[in-house]
């Protein structure tokens, strides 16, 4: 489960990258955070039905963390399936602040994307990536200046072009994910 279509376009290609091996990726959009924290659990149970009882691998409840304390955003999340054992294998990953945030982590993915469409490259984002307010604002921003518009399809291409060490270094929470996804 993931937010909007810029995380499921970014994230289906990174858990590409950090999963070795043939892996099946059913993502389901929910339409924002709240949408997210309010539908997981239906849709969750949804997933379970259409797989007719094969088994799933993982699943995962992605969201930005938005500013908000990550730790609380996943107590919230778990108490909405507590006492749903057939929806307690659901893992949860709070990213901070938004995917924008991994995407920035890796300036030559971003530049291997501009390069082709306007000819222009991107510079390094010299800061700490997960304290960016708005690293949505921050990408498009540097897109922009590059002469490219921010799309899903971008964000799918800056996520496939990127080196997951680099975004790894750079945000902590991204090794979490990593984990989960290699923990399958």
């Amino acid at each position: 489960m993931v937010e909007g279509e810029y995380d499921q376009a970014a994230l289906t290609e990174i858990i590409k990258k950090c999963y070795v091996g043939e892996i099946e990726i059913i993502p389901r959009r929910c339409g924002g955070k709240n949408q997210l924290l309010k539908r997981f659990p239906g849709l969750l149970k949804s997933l379970r039905y259409q797989m007719q009882g094969a088994h799933l691998h993982k699943t995962f409840v992605i969201c930005d963390a938005d500013g908000e304390d990550s730790d609380e955003l996943i107590g919230r999340m778990r108490n909405k399936i507590a006492n749903r054992n057939d929806l307690s294998e659901a893992k949860f990953i709070i990213i901070v602040q938004e995917l924008e945030a991994w995407l920035l982590a890796d300036e030559e993915a971003i530049s291997r994307v501009t390069r082709p469409q306007s000819g222009r490259t991107i510079a390094r984002v010299n800061e700490n990536l997960e304290s960016i307010t708005d690293p949505k604002e921050k990408l498009e921003e540097l897109l922009s200046e590059a002469r490219v518009y921010y799309t899903p399809e971008v964000a799918r291409q800056i996520a496939k072009e990127s080196d997951l060490d680099k975004i790894e270094y750079r945000c902590q929470r991204f090794r979490e994910f990593r984990l989960a996804v290699i923990d399958c």
